[in-house]
């Protein structure tokens, strides 16, 4: 792997790197407040669960509406001035949630807060795929995407960490050190991200009939159905999994965090490998296979009965989203037209978000019906995996070859 990164620090635009710290840095910060909010809103301010829930349904559908609008706003004004400016309006919110938090202020305010910088956050997402796409040639797209992915892996990896820790002083500290790491990551993408060119549409009007549009392009919609399938089944691993592994398996909560840290630790170390190995393949047989590795990983925790056979599970759940994780976003760069690839970079976001917040409500209307039957309770969530498998197989039958392919305009060219 040493080669490869060598190789490709050289091959690939500075700008990429740049990205790459800037989403580390984003990531760390977010991590810090994600997993000690709840326990904040639960265990400080009294807020009941089900309320608790409510919020963070709020944040989702704020961040469905972030996603197409930073699709549109990066196909308009190009992706530099988006991204920059979503971080740093998030840095404010974020100081302004760590006065609110300080002050236990009204959890409606507190609420408000969230889903703005929810809808901030979720304007960089597609800004910062498409302009991945803009500066990597097709062929490098996929290890591009790669290498992002595991700068934010690494984030999300240490933000926990400090989080911990900040979190013995005071809940404040934590929303001012993200609000910090977001001001830096605006700062540092101002600094040393050009756009490129064409970034830009050459008009700046938005058109609903536009994005309306979208929805006749039979591939895209095809894959935005599946890639929602898909992500409710990947958004069982921080609710319904983790809910399972220590309530009924009876594993302690130090031991799920190992579970997780073998997670992290597996995206780091075969992101890049796997990436380099799936440069071969259609994306659609590639995503199959990822929707097939997840359904099975999740149809083994029905047998669970130790830490062993859950790390089973986590190992092959893992090898899934290693797999599906930087191949959708190729194939949405692949589809989408140069100036629309904001526009396509949002929608399928949407997708992406509701099927992932929509996912524990779901597990948990599984697990409230079904928790004394472990095996028919994760055969249904494997079955959601299968039917995305199935979806991503017909996808394979409907795209051509210049766009299902990773270097997509080689196989044009070939066929």
């Amino acid at each position: 792997m040493s080669r490869w990164f060598s190789r490709s620090l050289h091959n690939f635009d500075r700008r990429l790197w740049v990205l790459f710290g800037g989403r580390m840095i984003s990531a760390t910060g977010f991590s810090i407040v994600m997993p000690f909010l709840s326990i904040f809103l639960y265990t400080q301010m009294g807020v009941p669960m089900t309320v608790v829930g409510m919020v963070f349904l709020g944040t989702a559908v704020a961040g469905a509406v972030g996603q197409i609008m930073g699709g549109e706003m990066a196909d308009r004004l190009g992706r530099r001035p988006v991204m920059w400016v979503s971080m740093a309006f998030r840095g404010v919110i974020f100081l302004l949630l760590s006065i609110a938090i300080a002050n236990f202020v009204d959890l409606i305010i507190v609420a408000a807060l969230l889903m703005v910088s929810s809808l901030m956050g979720s304007l960089f997402e597609p800004a910062s795929n498409a302009m991945v796409a803009d500066l990597v040639e097709p062929s490098g797209r996929l290890e591009a995407y790669s290498l992002l992915r595991v700068g934010q892996n690494v984030g999300w990896t240490l933000g926990p960490l400090i989080g911990g820790i900040l979190a013995t002083f005071s809940y404040a500290s934590l929303f001012v050190v993200t609000a910090l790491t977001s001001l830096v990551a605006a700062f540092i993408i101002f600094k040393m991200v050009a756009d490129p060119p064409s970034s830009a549409a050459p008009s700046d009007r938005f058109h609903l009939e536009g994005l309306l549009k979208l929805g006749e392009n039979r591939v895209f919609l095809l894959f935005c159905l599946a890639f929602f399938l898909l992500s409710i089944v990947l958004g069982q691993l921080s609710s319904t999994f983790a809910l399972f592994s220590e309530d009924v398996v009876g594993i302690s909560l130090v031991e799920l965090s190992y579970l997780y840290a073998l997670n992290g630790v597996m995206v780091v170390f075969l992101q890049f490998p796997m990436a380099r190995y799936f440069n071969r393949f259609k994306m659609s047989h590639v995503l199959c296979a990822g929707a097939v590795m997840y359904a099975v990983g999740y149809l083994i925790v029905g047998w669970a009965s130790d830490i062993w056979m859950l790390a089973l599970s986590m190992i092959v759940t893992t090898l899934g989203e290693n797999t599906t994780s930087p191949s959708s976003i190729n194939f949405v760069a692949n589809i989408s037209p140069e100036h629309e690839r904001g526009r396509y970079m949002g929608v399928s976001g949407i997708f992406h978000t509701f099927g992932w917040s929509i996912g524990p409500l779901v597990g948990g209307l599984l697990y409230d019906s079904l928790v004394s039957q472990p095996i028919l309770l994760w055969g249904s969530i494997a079955a959601i995996g299968f039917v995305s498998a199935g979806a991503y197989m017909w996808l394979g039958r409907l795209a051509p070859d210049s766009i299902d392919m990773v270097c997509g305009e080689l196989a044009g060219a070939k066929s």
